[in-house]
Order: C-alpha cells, then structure tokens, then sequence
C-alpha cells in the first residue's frame, strides 16, 4: 500500500537523479523533494537520509567535490524547516518555505565555496564568492519553486486518488 513516506522516497530519487540529467547549471529537483522528505517523511532521520543518501548516489556518479558538507548541510535545513513550517500545509507556507528554503542553501553552499579559499579569506573574497553566486541562484529559485510545485501537486494529486498517501499531522 501507497503511503507518504513511501512516496517520499520515491519523488525524492526521482529529484536526485534530476541532477544526472543535461540541465543547465543548478537546475535540478532536489530542493523540492528535499522539502518533501521534510514535510511527508515522519521520522526526522529518515527526513534526513533519504534526500541526503539520494544525493550521495547522485553524488557517486558525477563526482565529489571539497565543500559537499555545506551543500549537505544546505540540503538538511531544508528538512528541518519543511518539518517547522509546513504543518499545516498551505500554499503561503509552501511558498515561504520555498524561498527560505533556497536563501539557506544559497547561503550555506557558497559557504563553503568561500571557506574552499577561492576568493581569499577577506571580507572583498567573502562578497565576491556571493556575488559571483547570485546567477547560479536565479536558476536555483526557478528549480527550487519548480520542483517544488510539480512535487506537491504530485501529491495533492495523489491524496485525492489514493487517501492513505495523505500526510498525518
């Protein structure tokens, strides 16, 4: 039988593996289904994994790289803030869960770019490394609400179809 956690972890490969595809630059599904994990999956640690394991896999394929512990991290709060914001869910709180969401990752990934020493350990590397990020992001919001809408509809979708895949607050 169908239930959310199960369906969690599908949508939440199925995003990961978004990242194998020949997309542009920070498109990809896995905030949305980061989200997801963080709102249908019960046990936090398994909220956790899951996305986490999912971008390992992905991770596996196409290589690691130094700063993966921020962009982990970055993966994490999302978790954490779809388990804080979204019960009840409404499209104001997906909607400012979303963009939190992607400010976070924004912020704790190039994090890490900036701790890699790439730009200097300055406050003008510090600025530089986030200026330098702000056109990858313009991609990552359109992902980042993208995914998330089409992973949501998927399960609203669902909840009318099949009952037992609605979320128990």
């Amino acid at each position: 039988m169908l239930n959310s956690e199960k369906l969690a972890i599908v949508l939440v490969l199925v995003g990961a593996g978004s990242r194998l595809l020949h997309l542009p630059p920070n498109i990809a599904a896995v905030t949305g289904v980061t989200i997801f994990a963080g709102f249908a999956i019960r046990n936090v640690w398994l909220a956790l994994a899951v996305p986490l394991a999912a971008m390992a896999l992905a991770d596996i394929v196409l290589g690691f790289y130094p700063d993966l512990l921020f962009t982990y991290a970055g993966m994490a709060a999302g978790v954490f803030l779809a388990r804080g914001l979204l019960h009840p869910l409404t499209p104001v709180r997906l909607i400012g869960t979303t963009f939190l969401a992607s400010v976070v990752f924004f912020l704790l990934s190039n994090l890490g770019v900036f701790v890699s020493g790439y730009y200097g350990y300055t406050l003008e590397g510090f600025i530089a490394c986030y200026v330098a990020a702000l056109p990858f992001w313009q991609n990552s919001l359109f992902a980042d609400f993208t995914s998330t809408a089409l992973v949501f509809a998927i399960y609203l979708a669902l909840t009318r179809a099949i009952p037992s895949v609605r979320v128990q607050a």
